[in-house]
């Protein structure tokens, strides 16, 4: 049985959840470290890139990948600069939170973004 996911966001949301998941039970192990790399390095980019570019024809798929990189190099930095000015301060888990909210905001709207487009155009 093949299973298709058109989607890609639901995978990598899937990987956020598990990643929290794998923080509050197992506070220190590899599955922390590799999946908190592309979390940090990959997935806000991604999903930012998944708003702004949600048509198959405006970026191909290497485009994209090297754009999430990049803009979430830039983002990233920026949720720390915000929450250096907070009461929490830069730690793991505001850090963790704050990340994930953002990914899952943005995998929000970029969902309804391409919900309006059809299925030829949309990226997947």
């Amino acid at each position: 049985m093949k299973v298709k996911i058109r989607n890609g966001l639901i995978p990598l949301n899937l990987a956020v959840v598990l990643l929290i998941i794998a923080i509050a039970f197992f506070p220190s192990n590899a599955l922390r470290i590799v999946l908190g790399l592309p979390f940090l390095l990959f997935f806000p980019g991604y999903t930012l890139i998944a708003v702004l570019f949600p048509q198959r024809e405006r970026i191909d798929a290497i485009e994209r990948i090297g754009m999430s990189f990049g803009l979430s190099i830039a983002v990233v930095p920026l949720i720390g600069l915000i929450l250096n000015n907070t009461p929490w301060g830069i730690t793991p888990v505001p850090v963790l939170y704050s990340t994930a909210s953002l990914i899952f905001v943005t995998s929000i709207i970029a969902w309804f973004r391409r919900r309006r487009l059809t299925p030829n155009e949309r990226f997947g």
